[in-house]
């Protein structure tokens, strides 16, 4: 992918202007050490002047090609524990866990202090704790997002590949009020909080929904390609006269991208009956939902004025074939209630409005074929 070169060079750049003896420790031609989530995340930490330039180092020191002494000084998190990426994770100098990779992934143990800043509770558009306390529970569910990724890989091989490209590490934390969320600025790292057990529908939506906003960045990495406007400025109430959109367009544009990756996804796992029982009842439930994420405002707009015509050609497309394939699940929308949904899709209040036991009697009648 043309863009994925791009923003390799860019940070090869970056490295180079900043410390280039780096590059020369490395191996500059295996592309996945340039696109670890941490370096986006340290090089947009310079704007707030967080780090030192020993950060860096301290980095990159697991892709040396030759073993020098462990430097450790900056990468302590508030937890006392330095993740250093291929190494490892350590403890008062002393190595304590090892990295944990699964299929083509890596679980974060601990988090990184480059990408602390990028953890706050939000709510609407609104930050209401900008330092919030967070655990990583990587230990009782890692198993389970194995499952989910291998369900993605054998039944949705187009979109793993995706996946794969512009996602690297996954974060799994306690604090539900840290929505979960994806940066350019943390470009290739989801972060997912957890509740409860049996978790495998909730982790296959949000590798498809968190997922494609990581492959979003990559696909429209030269924005102006793709919009006439700048997209992160401008806010879509601006545009639309809609007084509860807090949006910006670009942020719009990701829900359009991610909603239509969803529905696709959806209908190919429901068309295969790949699950029953209570996973096929949630996993109705979290298509019912897509409903009313589409078409938030994004046909609002004046598309010569925001796209180019790259751009139009894109949304249509996006927009085209998330309406076609929502209209053969239209019934779903008067078969569920999700009147007590806030922001987040949660089986366990779904449950309370739409009995399971229902579902299994319409189920065997196969009202849930499309």
């Amino acid at each position: 992918m043309k863009n994925e070169l791009e923003i390799i060079d860019t940070i090869k750049l970056l490295i180079y202007k900043e410390n280039p003896s780096i590059l020369e420790k490395v191996d500059f031609d295996d592309d996945t050490i340039f696109l670890d989530p941490l370096l986006p995340a340290y090089f947009n930490s310079k704007k707030d002047n967080l780090f030192p330039t020993e950060m860096l180092t301290e980095i990159m020191q697991g892709y040396f090609l030759q073993k020098e002494p462990l430097q450790l000084n900056y990468s302590y998190n508030k937890e006392g524990i330095a993740y250093i990426p291929k190494l490892g994770y350590f403890k008062q100098g002393q190595k304590i866990d090892e990295i944990l990779v699964i299929d083509s992934f890596e679980i974060v143990k601990t988090i990184h202090p480059v990408l602390e800043k990028y953890f706050v509770e939000s709510y609407k558009g609104h930050i209401t704790n900008p330092n919030p306390a967070h655990k990583s529970v990587w230990q009782n569910n890692y198993q389970e997002l194995e499952q989910a990724i291998l369900i993605i890989k054998e039944h949705l091989p187009e979109f793993y590949k995706n996946l794969v490209l512009a996602n690297k590490k996954i974060y799994l934390h306690d604090n539900p009020k840290i929505l979960n969320f994806t940066s350019v600025e943390t470009l290739g790292m989801l972060n997912f909080y957890v509740l409860g057990n049996n978790n495998l529908i909730y982790f296959i939506e949000e590798l498809i929904h968190q997922g494609s906003h990581n492959f979003l960045y990559y696909l429209v990495h030269n924005k102006k390609e793709y919009f006439n406007i700048d997209v992160e400025r401008i806010i879509m109430r601006e545009l639309t006269n809609e007084d509860w959109d807090y949006r910006n367009v670009y942020g719009a544009y990701h829900g359009l991208f991610t909603v239509t990756n969803r529905v696709e996804s959806f209908d190919i796992l429901l068309s295969g009956n790949v699950f029953s029982g209570t996973e096929k009842h949630e996993l109705l439930g979290r298509f019912t939902d897509q409903f009313n994420r589409f078409r938030t405002g994004l046909e609002l707009l004046n598309l010569e004025e925001v796209y180019t015509q790259k751009g139009i050609e894109l949304y249509r497309k996006l927009d085209q074939k998330c309406m076609e394939t929502l209209n053969k699940y239209e019934k779903l929308k008067s078969e569920f209630d999700l009147s007590n949904r806030d922001l987040d899709f949660r089986y366990e209040d779904f449950c309370k409005l739409n009995s399971f036991e229902e579902f299994l009697i319409r189920d065997k009648q196969e009202f849930y074929k499309f």
